[in-house]
């Protein structure tokens, strides 16, 4: 999940699957479909909208508020795209993918997603508060409370600006 948002940073104006063609390679490499699954154009729309969503449901653990009604029928929209199933696993019943090819490799994705959220650890993958960043990571922090994807860079550049508003405040 991590590494699927994680392909655009804002901050770097990066986008590592810009193309059907970069998303079908990002799903290759991570062995999520086979080497002869196409991925078209309406998979391709309905990939970035779940990272947007996913992005956005990690800046809302970041920030402890939950989406308004409105946006989470936008979310519940770009999750639903992708099919899941309940399975019989060896540790007991499970939500696994459903579908075929490119749907079913992102659907894999909302399955881990769902997994997360029913062992409680959802809550520990966080989007960076940085406006120009978002970047996922997970709070590893005992009291779940950080912020920023790193206190060197987006932290630090936080720091400064209310140092300098501080001072701007003095005579």
């Amino acid at each position: 999940v991590q590494d699927f948002v994680n392909t655009e940073v804002p901050d770097w104006n990066r986008d590592d699957i810009a193309t059907p063609e970069a998303l079908a390679g990002w799903l290759r490499s991570r062995g999520l479909i086979r080497a002869d699954d196409p991925v078209d154009g309406e998979v391709f729309v309905a990939a970035r909208a779940l990272r947007s969503a996913l992005r956005e449901l990690a800046l809302a653990n970041t920030l402890g508020e939950p989406p308004d009604d409105e946006r989470r029928d936008e979310l519940d929209a770009a999750l639903g795209a992708f099919p899941l199933v309940v399975r019989a696993d060896p540790g007991g019943p499970g939500i696994a993918p459903a579908g075929t090819g490119a749907m079913r490799g992102l659907a894999a994705i909302v399955a881990v997603v769902a997994a997360a959220r029913a062992a409680g650890t959802w809550e520990r993958l966080k989007a960076c508060r940085q406006e120009t960043c978002g970047w996922l990571f997970y709070d590893v922090s005992r009291n779940r409370s950080s912020n920023w994807c790193s206190m060197q860079i987006c932290g630090g550049r936080e720091k400064s600006r209310a140092y300098r508003r501080r001072r701007a405040g003095r005579p």
